[in-house]
């Protein structure tokens, strides 16, 4: 443990600028408009796992060594002293897009970066005006990945691919499938690249070497045992060497492999830790063990046992978002699903239309948690009809009752979904309920 009240006095940013003058410093930016806390907390669990001694910013607070730090900005400043000085080997930091596009970060001083999605390639997304901001945060983190660093891309928003060519890092790409044209391109071309196949999370090579190098290098304290370079080969692959991660079934945060979304977590955090030099087993371990908590992650697809019974808990706030989440329950194919949604108030009339025709994709039924306009419950009917089979629309006048009307119809094989506006506080009342 360093020590944190000296370096609470100390410049942070001025180290960093200096540091960006030499070699970059230990630290892993990562930063997107849906999956960065995610991934953020699941590298950290696999850099812990290792004993590693570590910190991380995210947007519950500032850990060090799993130890919660008052406040935000003088801790973070002491972690950079820290891993100035060698106290520290690493720091993982998620970045808000927001913030970022103000503040911005000085250039070539992270080793690592990684950036989860954009808009998932959807079109009103990439229209929308907040999406300026990340897309101006993904340029600024992208920029501060030094020339001798690793940056990891999701190859499967095609919005993020220009920055692949205008890092002067070394580029990882991820995608959901090995026929993805970039990521079959860097496959070809003998750069690293990650991918899912058959269930299959798979690594070529070249992503395997880069993980041997760092390793080797031992700049965070690792050491070379342990690698399996000579893992199960993925015979279809253009890379005859592939190598076999894991199964994304066996990561209980993808329930069995259906939350595609949550699969491209698992690949950019696998990413960052082979990028570090982390050993398979390790990184084998902790998906297998990991879940969004919703102490610490609250609506992050937060996965919890409540009278018997699986309920999901999401804080979409989006179209775009909410999407990918439907698109996995679908996969999941459960008897009937439950939804417990308040009314989207920030969006507009034409996004609450189509967060009805998302929701009306599920067979059974939508429970609004508050009470909703005539015109509102109007525009949100007028997209769950453009389903075949809609599901039945109920109304309550609180959550309260309406968990508790939900539950009175809940069976065995059925899922409950709660979208979230204030994800702690409906965590709270779930707990409460149970």
């Amino acid at each position: 443990m360093p020590n944190l009240e000296r370096l609470h006095s100390e410049n942070a940013e001025s180290s960093l600028e200096n540091r960006s003058r030499s070699e970059p410093l230990d630290l892993v930016a990562i930063t997107g408009t849906r999956g960065k806390s995610t991934t953020a907390w699941l590298l950290y669990q696999m850099v812990r796992a290792r004993r590693i001694p570590s910190a991380l910013w995210c947007s519950s607070g500032v850990y060090v060594n799993e130890q919660r730090l008052e406040g935000e900005l003088q801790p973070w400043a002491a972690v950079v002293r820290a891993l100035v000085a060698g106290e520290l080997a690493l720091g993982i930091q998620e970045l808000e897009a927001p913030v970022v596009a103000t503040v911005g970060l000085p250039e070539a001083v992270y080793r690592f970066g990684a950036i989860t999605t954009l808009c998932g390639n959807d079109t009103a997304c990439l229209l929308a005006a907040e999406t300026r901001y990340a897309w101006r945060a993904h340029e600024i983190v992208a920029r501060a990945v030094h020339p001798d660093g690793v940056l990891v891309l999701n190859a499967d928003d095609q919005a993020l691919l220009e920055l692949a060519d205008r890092s002067t890092a070394r580029t990882v790409l991820f995608a959901l499938h090995p026929e993805n044209p970039a990521v079959r391109r860097a496959r070809g071309a003998g750069l690293p690249a990650l991918w899912c196949q058959d269930g299959l999370l798979i690594a070529n090579r070249a992503l395997v070497e880069l993980a041997a190098e760092r390793a080797d290098r031992a700049s965070i304290g690792l050491h070379a045992e342990g690698r399996e370079c000579t893992d199960v080969a993925d015979p279809d692959a253009t890379d005859a060497s592939a190598v076999v991660v894991i199964d994304v079934r066996e990561a209980p945060c993808t329930l069995g492999g259906t939350l595609l979304f949550q699969i491209q977590n698992l690949m950019c955090a696998t990413a960052l830790a082979l990028a570090l030099g982390l050993p398979l087993p390790t990184i084998r371990a902790s998906i297998r063990t990991f879940l969004p908590d919703a102490k610490f992650l609250p609506g992050s697809c937060n996965v919890l046992s409540i009278r018997g019974h699986h309920i999901l808990v999401d804080g979409a706030r989006h179209p775009w978002t909410l999407r990918t989440l439907v698109r996995g329950v679908r996969h999941r194919n459960p008897r009937r699903t439950f939804v417990l949604t308040h009314t989207f108030p920030w969006l507009d009339e034409f996004e609450w239309q189509e967060v009805g025709r998302i929701l009306g994709r599920l067979n059974g039924m939508i429970v609004f948690t508050e009470a909703i306009s005539e015109e509102r419950l109007r525009a949100f009917q007028e997209g769950i009809v453009q389903s075949p089979y809609p599901p039945v629309l109920v109304t309550h006048p609180d959550f309260e009752q309406a968990l508790r009307y939900a539950f009175s119809l809940l069976q065995s094989g059925d899922l409950c979904i709660v979208l979230a506006a204030d994800p702690p506080r409906t965590i709270a009342q779930l707990e409460r309920f149970e």
